[in-house]
């Protein structure tokens, strides 16, 4: 498909999904983010032993997890963008929010309905100065 670069895979979404996204962006999705593996493993709906075999068999992996990893990019570069610096944007992806009821943005992103909630926060703070 072309993908060389983290930055190529939010424009491929669509077709990533449906084809299968290599378990070899695992890490460096990882890195990005700045979760643990165990973290991340979570975040994307699977077991650490599973991303494990995933990752060591260069296997794709299961729809679920290559479109939960893509939300978190996309919330993740969002807030970034939000906030100025990946330092600040995990920051506040990785605190309990009170309008998530107490829920961190990071983990709200396990479900389409939390993204949008994430995504409207992260709205509201560019354009209002903070929620």
């Amino acid at each position: 498909m072309g993908i060389r670069h983290l930055d190529d895979l939010p424009a491929y979404a669509y077709q990533l999904i449906k084809h299968g996204l290599s378990s070899e962006w695992i890490e460096p999705v990882r890195q990005h983010l700045g979760v643990s593996n165990g973290e991340l493993a979570e975040l994307i709906g699977l077991g650490r032993r599973q991303v494990n075999r995933l990752s060591a068999n260069k296997l794709s992996l299961p729809a679920h997890a290559a479109e939960m990893m893509l939300r978190l990019l996309e919330v993740h570069d969002m807030a970034v963008d939000v906030f100025g610096s990946r330092a600040t944007a995990c920051a506040w992806l990785s605190r309990p929010h009170p309008m998530l009821v107490g829920e961190c943005p990071r983990t709200a992103t396990k479900t389409s309905y939390g993204v949008s909630k994430v995504k409207d926060l992260l709205v509201a703070t560019k354009y209002s100065g903070g929620v």
